[in-house]
């Protein structure tokens, strides 16, 4: 049960309301992790923000971007994050067995190349706080310098959100189990 109630636009003033409609409109209705988040509609429009420039607009490879949501939900013990975005992860080609080894803290062993790449720096980042020049170097080989925030900007929004979520204890969706075990 979550910790907070979910906001409803009709509890909301005149800007609440716009940033509840504008949600809705872009994302075809308000979810629960934004409901949640709606209890202060200005800071989660600002934080949404990144998340619309995170999930939609940025023009990662959707594999990479995967990748990056999947390691910031799980070193974050994000479930929600982590199930939400199950189909997302489907659809960009990982497979069942590199999912497995991220929600099991086995990647980066086992993944290709690239893809051990990509994780390993989001491990660095999110476990040490520091990536090594090795990794950095890898990635930046990959993705190119751009890419390289692009990868820092999805990485910090998807690990905040979990959290957030996390400390919300915000439910999954109606019907929905957890697709990640602690």
């Amino acid at each position: 049960m979550t910790r907070v109630p979910y906001a409803t636009r009709e509890n909301m003033d005149a800007a609440g309301q716009a940033i509840w409609d504008e949600i809705e409109t872009s994302r075809g209705g308000v979810a629960r992790n934004y409901a949640a988040l709606l209890n202060n509609p200005q800071a989660s429009a600002a934080f949404i923000g990144l998340g619309t420039y995170a999930r939609y607009d940025n023009p990662m490879d959707p594999r990479i971007k995967a990748l990056a949501v999947l390691t910031a939900a799980r070193e974050a013990c994000g479930h929600y994050v982590w199930t939400v975005n199950q189909p997302a992860a489907k659809d960009a080609g990982l497979s069942d067995d590199v999912i497995a080894a991220i929600r099991e803290y086995r990647a980066p062993n086992g993944l290709d190349a690239k893809d051990a790449a990509i994780v390993q720096f989001m491990i660095e980042l999110l476990r040490q706080h520091r990536i090594s020049d090795a990794t950095f170097e890898a990635v930046r080989a990959i993705v190119g310098d751009a890419g390289v925030v692009d990868i820092l900007v999805v990485t910090g929004y998807y690990h905040t959100l979990a959290h957030a979520l996390n400390a919300l204890e915000v439910d999954l969706p109606e019907g929905t189990v957890s697709a990640l075990t602690y």
